[in-house]
């Protein structure tokens, strides 16, 4: 089961605490080895290779990886944000953008620039949100269906433009997270944990990675808009403390 919760102390285990996963994104002529592992089911202790397999007779592209979408503004001094329908639209000056996010496991690759035992077995892959436009959901989509579906297959995606996150996508024989589920290496299957556990990790938080849910109060307050002023990192009362302290000291 899914704990949301993460124990810290001061200086430990508190590195990430309020900070936001890494996404992924590509950089420009470099190619990556993605697998889609975001299944459903994958937040219960019985999960397996059993779940990412397709009963006889049925359809295999029926079974697919889990996303979630919204559309969403980019302000200048708010970031992303949620829009939640016309009064956002007017509020924020510019119509939304629909985007896409479901979490993706990087393989690490080899000298050659595939995969390899030296690559796979020595070093945890990165698993992480991935936040892409409806137009590369369309072409994954296309992809899953035409005989490549991603509880079998994993994505070669190499990078033409960073800036705007442009990829060529081909399929990628094998999903390599279901060959680590399947093994009876125990790294292989210390690997599939640690994929396991990122996913729930980053599962329950993966909608504040495409934009804060804010109300229009909230985002008229942090713009200093009508009600509230402007939010900002203010230091309250120090001149006051002071001067209680300087008092009680000179007595």
């Amino acid at each position: 089961m899914t704990n949301a919760f993460q124990s810290f102390g001061f200086g430990h285990n508190d590195s990430g605490i309020g900070s936001r996963a890494k996404k992924f994104k590509g950089e420009k002529n470099k190619t990556y080895r993605l697998g889609f592992v975001w299944w459903n089911g994958i937040e219960k202790d019985d999960f397996g290779v059993n779940t990412m397999s397709v009963p006889e007779g049925e359809d295999e592209s029926q079974l697919t990886p889990q996303f979630i979408g919204a559309p969403r503004n980019y302000h200048k001094d708010l970031g992303y944000i949620i829009n939640k329908g016309p009064e956002y639209t007017a509020l924020l000056g510019e119509n939304p953008r629909t985007v896409i996010a479901t979490i993706i496991v990087s393989w690490p690759l080899g000298s050659k620039g595939v995969p390899d035992k030296d690559s796979l077995f020595t070093q945890m892959p990165e698993v992480m949100p991935w936040i892409f436009s409806q137009d590369k959901y369309e072409k994954l989509k296309k992809m899953h269906s035409s005989g490549y579906p991603m509880h079998d297959w994993d994505v070669q995606a190499d990078c033409e433009d960073a800036q705007f996150q442009k990829f060529n996508f081909l399929p990628a024989k094998q999903s390599i997270f279901k060959e680590m589920l399947k093994s009876n290496n125990d790294k292989g299957r210390e690997i599939a944990q640690f994929v396991i556990d990122r996913v729930r990790t980053l599962a329950p938080n993966l909608g504040r990675e495409i934009g804060q849910d804010l109300t229009l109060d909230q985002i008229r307050e942090k713009l200093g808009i009508g009600g509230g002023g402007p939010v900002g990192n203010v230091v309250s009362g120090d001149q006051d403390v002071d001067g209680i302290l300087g008092s009680m000291l000179d007595d």
